[in-house]
């Protein structure tokens, strides 16, 4: 919704709304401080600017935008998920046995999170990391105009 919305104040709106579902994936995590971070950060900062900057700069619908085809987006958000996917199962694979077998107490401060993330959890690093950039190559070829 917050990429295929027809008003941007809509997708603006669904993007907060995501960012509070992944807020509430850390909750679900047993880590609140980073919950609130997500919150505050993403919700009140970001999409705020981003509502913001709609609000001052408004920009009407183009004809280009309207009369795009919606089946080469698919086309290419299908491959880049499909893409992500094996990517993800290729690196879960080599990486399995590497996991850490004990999780970290609850109680690690937060000046600790960068550097366990680094040394522990390579893996899962890596896999954020490919899921975001799939995020920002779905986002580049929703955004983009065709002239």
């Amino acid at each position: 919704m917050a990429l295929q919305a027809k008003e941007l104040i809509y997708g603006a709106v669904a993007l907060a709304v995501s960012f509070i579902g992944i807020a509430g994936f850390f909750v679900f995590l047993d880590a609140p401080y980073l919950a609130m971070l997500q919150i505050a950060i993403y919700v009140g900062a970001i999409v705020v600017l981003i509502l913001f900057t709609i609000m001052l700069v408004r920009r009407e619908v183009s004809e280009e935008l309207a009369d795009r085809p919606e089946h080469a987006e698919g086309a290419a958000g299908l491959w880049l998920a499909g893409l992500l996917a094996v990517s993800i199962a290729g690196v879960a694979a080599l990486a399995g046995p590497n996991l850490p077998t004990e999780p970290q107490s609850a109680n690690l401060p937060v000046s600790d999170l960068g550097p366990v993330l680094a040394t522990q959890y390579p893996i899962p690093l890596v896999i954020l990391a490919l899921l975001m950039s799939a995020a920002l190559l779905g986002a580049l070829v929703l955004a983009k105009v065709e002239k």
